[in-house]
């Protein structure tokens, strides 16, 4: 089964401030797990998530993995980005849609916290 990851991130109306998002996605293409990664934005930004879907789909995507890249559970989280993923659903029958959990409640962002505490410490 070929699968694909879709990061999908609210945007941003300015650029720059999708590049760290854009560095960390780099990182998960270049480790390797998944043969496709694909960026889909919510606003502002292109492509949106159902044109990353279909991108997806047209790389031969059979299971698309979906990973909310969002700190907190606002309505896009909660139902905004289930209901993308319901309606490619209907769209690609034949394609298997999961979602994954959102990052802000991962443990490992308090040692992230902690480590920018430090930083400024020194």
């Amino acid at each position: 089964m070929k699968d694909a990851m879709l990061v999908m991130v609210h945007g941003s109306p300015r650029p720059i401030a999708n590049t760290d998002m854009f560095a960390v996605v780099d990182v998960v293409r270049e480790r390797g797990v998944y043969p496709i990664v694909e960026v889909g934005f919510m606003e502002c930004n292109e492509p949106s998530i159902p044109q990353a879907i279909d991108r997806c789909v047209e790389q031969g995507a059979q299971r698309v993995i979906a990973v909310p890249y969002f700190l907190h559970t606002g309505m896009h989280v909660t139902d905004d980005l289930p209901n993308l993923l319901d309606q490619a659903q209907a769209q690609y029958p034949e394609v298997q849609f999961l979602m994954g959990d959102y990052l802000g409640h991962d443990p490992l962002l308090a040692d992230v916290i902690l480590e920018r505490a430090k930083q400024v410490e020194a």
